[in-house]
């Protein structure tokens, strides 16, 4: 969920003013690897996890590496939950965007059997599918889902994380208001809806719905034994609990819920079990006798196909970047991120999520990738990440005190306010701007430029529900004023009469 990222960062940097970069907290772990000769120091990747963990308050993760058509090297770090129960390569972790593969994956299955057609529209397989654009509705392909070129735009897919609790049906069938930014086929636009849509394709196409194809189609056939495409068939099977820091306080939370949007990016599993999906994706399609998907098809999975940046190009479910194949996802309080680069796979999972510092998440996988290349790994530091919390609680303080000022003279007001002309133009000027136009606009420009507010607290616990309550608050306080304003008004008046 790359642009609800790029959001939530423009919004912390404009309302807090602050760039961070790095975050911090530790945890014990538990080895578990397959018999075969390694050419990287695992004892080196150990202490780069856990230094990594200590230094962004990572309460747990899990790694899987896969080398040709094996996996050489699982382990996992630190620990599940607030049981404590130690994270293990068997440990499932909501994934993310990194669902999004596996939605490819089913589409081109189907496509192999003849029962999808990659440049069919989609009203082909859902007839009643509508944007609000009806004309732009009929022209949107199967592919064009894939390559993440529909039109609909980064900020739609937003939106459906505060409405995940409909089906995956109703969700689809919400979108006849929506409208495209761009016109169809002609840019890339990262949209969840995307692959919503696809989700929704394969649940008509194949008379089941799209959770349980996914378990008996992939799942099974992978011999995936801790992956599921529910929460609460996770939570049967251990599901790791999402952290996530309120004002620097990395504390386990709950993930809305988000029925209508396992596609996109709610899919469950573990590393021991991505390590066998990134073999198939490595061998042409094959686990050991298994064949997932043909190798045609895997490679035009991997194809690069609509241009993101520089050499960056999406593919379907996969960024593809020089020879590197990757994509990362990350929910409310889990991430994760999958790897191709040259003769190994990478997958890393991690049971929190701190938007202040997706940089230093990603380098972790840099990290991890560099050291089987022969690097050293690259040192995150602690210090950042405290010091990014320091400023923005410092920050929040002072706001807070501000308004409890603001509202303990209140109270002083009815006595020492005296209306002079002069007076009464400058406090209807202040509260004008600070109390009612810079609030509203903020609260009026945050869900319709970057995400709604329920996804803003959902995914920013503590900062995001303080941005919120503030210019609220602000605003009442506002126009508590200019009613005492006007009473003193009234007052003086009367007095005049009076005399």
């Amino acid at each position: 969920m790359k642009g609800l990222r790029r959001a939530c960062r423009t919004l912390l940097c404009a309302i807090i003013g602050i760039t961070a970069m790095l975050s911090g907290l530790p945890s014990s772990a538990e080895v578990r690897a397959q018999a075969n000769v390694r050419e990287f120091d695992t004892q080196k990747l150990d202490a780069f996890m856990e230094t990594s963990m200590q230094s962004l308050n990572i309460p747990g993760a899990a790694i899987a590496v896969v080398k040709g058509d094996q996996a050489v090297y699982w382990k996992g770090y630190g620990v599940s939950g607030p049981d404590k129960k130690p994270v293990t390569p068997q440990t499932p972790f909501v994934l993310g965007s990194t669902s999004k593969s596996f939605t490819a994956v089913a589409v081109m299955q189907l496509a192999e059997e003849g029962r999808i057609d990659l440049d069919a529209p989609v009203q082909r397989y859902l007839p009643w599918f509508r944007v609000a654009d009806e004309e732009a509705s009929e022209k949107i392909t199967v592919k064009h889902l894939l390559h993440q070129t529909s039109g609909l735009s980064t900020y739609s897919g937003q939106v459906s994380l505060a409405k995940g609790n409909k089906t995956l049906e109703s969700h689809i069938r919400g979108l006849k208001d929506t409208a495209l930014t761009e016109p169809v086929g002609s840019v890339f636009q990262y949209s969840n809806t995307n692959y919503d849509i696809l989700g929704a394709i394969i649940q008509e196409v194949s008379h089941m719905p799209y959770t349980e194809y996914v378990k008996q189609r992939i799942y099974e056939p992978l011999d995936m034994q801790h992956s599921y495409a529910s929460p609460e068939e996770g939570e049967g099977g251990g599901l790791a609990t999402g952290y996530q820091p309120v004002f620097g306080w990395m504390v386990p939370t709950k993930q809305l819920e988000h029925q209508g949007t396992v596609p996109s990016g709610y899919l469950i599993s573990s590393s021991e079990d991505m390590s066998k999906y990134l073999i198939a994706h490595m061998n042409g399609g094959r686990y050991g006798d298994t064949a997932l998907l043909s190798e045609q098809s895997v490679g035009l999975l991997h194809k690069p196909a609509a241009s993101m940046w520089g050499d960056a190009f999406y593919a379907m479910g996969w960024t593809v970047e020089h020879d590197k194949l990757y994509h990362d996802g990350s929910t409310e309080n889990t991430y994760s991120k999958m790897v191709i680069d040259g003769e190994y796979g990478v997958i890393l999972l991690i049971n929190a999520m701190d938007f202040f510092h997706i940089d230093s998440y990603d380098s972790i996988m840099t990290g991890i990738v560099g050291m089987l290349q022969g690097q050293d790994p690259p040192k995150l530091e602690s210090s950042e990440y405290k010091q990014t919390y320091m400023v923005l609680d410092i920050a929040a303080a002072a706001v807070l005190i501000y308004l409890a000022f603001s509202i303990y003279r209140l109270f002083k007001w009815r006595t020492r306010f005296h209306a002079t002309a002069l007076r009464i133009g400058f406090h209807f000027l202040f509260v004008l701007l600070i109390n009612w136009l810079v609030p509203i606009g903020l609260l009026l420009a945050v869900p319709k430029l970057l995400v709604p507010w329920p996804v803003v607290m959902a995914f920013l616990p503590g900062f995001g529900h303080f941005m919120f309550v503030i210019p609220v608050l602000l605003i009442s306080v506002g126009l508590i004023k200019v009613i005492l304003i006007l009473r003193s008004i009234a007052g003086k008046r009367k007095k005049v009469f009076a005399h």
